[in-house]
This record gives C-alpha cells, sequence and structure tokens, in this order.
C-alpha cells in the first residue's frame, strides 16, 4: 500500500511539473518566437506535428501522469468526467467538432482545435487533482509571470522596438502606424486578452490595498502598451463596476462612512486628470485614445458579416472548408495574412455549419458555465469580459491559448477562496468548544 502511495505521489509530483511546464511555455513561446525558432507553428506549410504548440505536447504528458497515478488511466479519465458532468460535455461537443472538421476537410486547418479548445479541458482534468495550496501556487506563477510580460511590454513601448519581430503567417510582418507591445505573447491582443483575465481574476485574490493598487495600475498601463482597446475598455469598466459595488458593500456592512466614500471619489476625480495627461504625454495607449471611433478595424467587423452573400443554403447548414473561408474572406476584402474574420462565432459557424456551430456553442457555454459556479466576483467579472472581447477577434477559432489560461487562472485563484472557505468552517469547529468552556468556568 505504502508502495503504491509513493507511486501515486510519483505521478502527481511529475504532473505538476509538466503542467507547470506547459503554463510556462504557453506564456513564453509565441507563434512569433516559433517562428524564429525554426517551427512553422503558423505557417501555412509543414508537418501536422509542428502544428500544436510545445505547450499542449507538455499539457499532454502532465495529464497522462496525473491519470496513470490512478492505476488504469481510461477508468481514472472517466471517473473524472463523471464527477464534472459539464466538462464531459464541453470536451464531448470540443472532440465531435473536431472530428466533424477532419472528416470533411482534412487535417489542414484543424490543429486549433487541439490547442485551443482541447487543452482547457486537459488542464481542468489536471487541476481536479489539485489541493488549495497546489491551485494557489499555480496562480502566482502565471501571476508572476504575466507581470514581467507587461513590465516587458512597458519596455518595448518605451524604447518603440519589439523584443521579437511582429510577425505573422510564418514570418509574414505586421506594420501598423502605432506602436504596439507584442512581448512575450507575441500579439497585441493575445497579450492584452491574457493581462485582462488576470488582471480581473486577482480581484480574489487577498492583498493589501497598496499592493492590489499598484497591481492594478502597473497591469492598466501594460493594456495601454498592447493597444487592445476592447480589452482596456472593458477592463476598465469592469474594475469601475467593482470598486462601486465594493464600496456599497462595504457602506452597508457599516465599514465605509459617507465622508470616506466622498473624499475617495474627490481623491480619483482629481488624480484622474493627472494620470490621464502623464499617460497622453508618454504615448502609451495612442492607438486606443486617438482611435475611439468607427476606424479601419473597426469597420472590418462589421464588413464580416457579408460573407453570407456569398453563400448557399448547404454552406449555411453544413459548413465550408477552411480554404473557401479563406476565399470568401478575400472576396469582401480582407487581407489574406493580415485581417480576419474579427468574430469566433462567425468564423466557426462558417466552417461548421448551423449544426455542428449548436453543439459548439453548447459545449463552450457549459465549459463558461462551469466556472462561473465556481468564480468569485472577479472571476465573474473576468469571464463577462473574456467572453466580450473574444467575441470581437477570431481567437477561439485560430489557435490561442487563452481559453487554457483562463481555466488556469480561474482555477488557481479558487485556491484562495477554498482557504478562506476551510479557515471558517474550522472557526465554526471551535467555537461550540469555546462556549462549552465558558459555560464550565461560569459553573
Amino acid at each position: 500500500m505504502k508502495a503504491h502511495d509513493g507511486q501515486t505521489s510519483a505521478f502527481d509530483r511529475a504532473s505538476r511539473v509538466f503542467l507547470l511546464l506547459s503554463l510556462l511555455a504557453y506564456l513564453c513561446l509565441s507563434p512569433a518566437l516559433l517562428t524564429v525558432l525554426g517551427i512553422p507553428y503558423d505557417a501555412p506549410y509543414g508537418s501536422f506535428v509542428f502544428k500544436l504548440h510545445p505547450g499542449s505536447y507538455l499539457l499532454t504528458i502532465a495529464l497522462a501522469l496525473s491519470l496513470a497515478g490512478q492505476g488504469n488511466p481510461l477508468v481514472a479519465l472517466l471517473r473524472r468526467l463523471a464527477g464534472q458532468p459539464l466538462l464531459g460535455l464541453y470536451l464531448l461537443a470540443m472532440l465531435s467538432s473536431f472530428v466533424y472538421s477532419l472528416l470533411r476537410y482534412g487535417a489542414s486547418g484543424s490543429a486549433f482545435f487541439i490547442d485551443t479548445l482541447m487543452m482547457p479541458a486537459a488542464i481542468a482534468l489536471i487541476l481536479l487533482r489539485l489541493d488549495a495550496a497546489q491551485l494557489r501556487g499555480l496562480f502566482r506563477l502565471v501571476l508572476i509571470a504575466v507581470i514581467a510580460n507587461a513590465a516587458l511590454g512597458l519596455v518595448e513601448a518605451a524604447v518603440q522596438h519589439h523584443l521579437v519581430p511582429y510577425t505573422v503567417a510564418g514570418g509574414v510582418p505586421v506594420i501598423e502606424d502605432k506602436f504596439r507591445a507584442t512581448a512575450l505573447l507575441g500579439h497585441p491582443l493575445e497579450n492584452a486578452l491574457v493581462t485582462s483575465i488576470v488582471l480581473l481574476a486577482s480581484l480574489d485574490r487577498p492583498m493589501s490595498p497598496l499592493w492590489r493598487g499598484s497591481l492594478v495600475a502597473f497591469l492598466v498601463l501594460a493594456l495601454l502598451a498592447f493597444g487592445g482597446r476592447t480589452s482596456f475598455v472593458l477592463t476598465t469598466l469592469a474594475l469601475l463596476a467593482c470598486a462601486a459595488l465594493g464600496a456599497l458593500h462595504g457602506l452597508r456592512a457599516g465599514r465605509y462612512g459617507y465622508l470616506h466614500i466622498v473624499g475617495a471619489s474627490i481623491a480619483v476625480l482629481l488624480a484622474l486628470p493627472v494620470a490621464m495627461a502623464l499617460v497622453w504625454r508618454s504615448g502609451l495607449g495612442a492607438r486606443i485614445f486617438e482611435g475611439l471611433y468607427l476606424d479601419d478595424s473597426a469597420t472590418v467587423r462589421l464588413r464580416i458579416f457579408s460573407v453570407f452573400d456569398y453563400l448557399d443554403t448547404f454552406d449555411v447548414l453544413f459548413g465550408i472548408s477552411p480554404a473557401q473561408i479563406q476565399a470568401v474572406s478575400a472576396r469582401v476584402g480582407l487581407s489574406a495574412n493580415l485581417e480576419a474574420i474579427e468574430n469566433f462565432w462567425l468564423f466557426m459557424l462558417l466552417q461548421l455549419g448551423v449544426f455542428g456551430f449548436a453543439v459548439f456553442a453548447l459545449g463552450l457555454l457549459c465549459a463558461l458555465w462551469l466556472l462561473w459556479r465556481r468564480a468569485g466576483s472577479g472571476g465573474r467579472w473576468t469571464l463577462l469580459v473574456f467572453l466580450a472581447t473574444a467575441s470581437t477577434t477570431n481567437s477561439l477559432a485560430s489557435k490561442t491559448s487563452a481559453l487554457t489560461l483562463l481555466f488556469a487562472v480561474l482555477c488557481g485563484v479558487a485556491g484562495y477562496r477554498m482557504r478562506s472557505a476551510q479557515a471558517a468552517a474550522a472557526e465554526r469547529r471551535v467555537a461550540p468548544r469555546h462556549a462549552f468552556s465558558r459555560i464550565g468556568a461560569r459553573a
């Protein structure tokens, strides 16, 4: 028995190591960097082996070790899925979508189903085995990595130079009027989305007001450096809503008086213009502040819906291939390499058709509902902002680690809520003992 327990523990330890390595790989190895390293990850050529992110291989190994630690891996997998029916439905929906696409169109253009849509289920299956302390450690690792990435983005914005060349599609350079940092994640929008996820989720992590304020200010500045308008605007609105709701709750609970609220409001009103002036003068977020109107980037998101003019009923019901999607995109005026259908819902509808899209959408909503039920207030704001932001890009219809990182971050930060719940339960167990001791003393 002890030997078996030791073997299980060894498998679990190895699984955690590969899990952390996979997260670091997702956060550090961008498609552009992989191109520099000679790996045709996002290039329109190369073996399917190179179309999967190194982090996905590491995460698959982590899952295999985690399942092997419980004896029969298949039985362990089925047991975990049976315990989490929403996760099982999500995985089944994504597998069905992948198989449908594979059978209809072949392997070309299908790798994102694995990288983007199946790896979140893989990491969730691993996280089921972690305790509260291990989940908190995972969140701290991601937080440190995102802070380092934000710092690199701010440095890039300051010197107006990318550490890794800003390229797409296997090395096609991206030239923009306004400089946007790319840091380690390789694309401004990917950086902004992941930074937003960690920033809002960290609201559920206990920390001092000074540390929280510093973290929020630093990551908001990073959002400006990355130049993602939707992420910046929605994250800022979510932060303001959280602050307002927190102040209202504190007022009702008697922690704050009206003078505290009024004083804080006046301080914010005085500090905000100064902060905005400093940010404007620094040049951070120039693309955001100077582009708050219907520019080319925004009009692309409207133009894409004209693709239905080029489809017949069969195409709408059963979908079209990635090559046909690219051809239709060109017909509505989108550049083959530099512009895409900036709405993953629409892209998946085009590729899977109405019937396949219904399965995909149901599965995704199951996953988001699973996270929603376990999340605190910060986590729920994270989910809302993530879904709204991702819906304005082709994120979940392309290769991205954003959804996998969302699972990791929200499950990781839940470790702090688990600790609070355990502490509260311990207090409830201790309270009766103190009561009986006081009764005995009076007697």
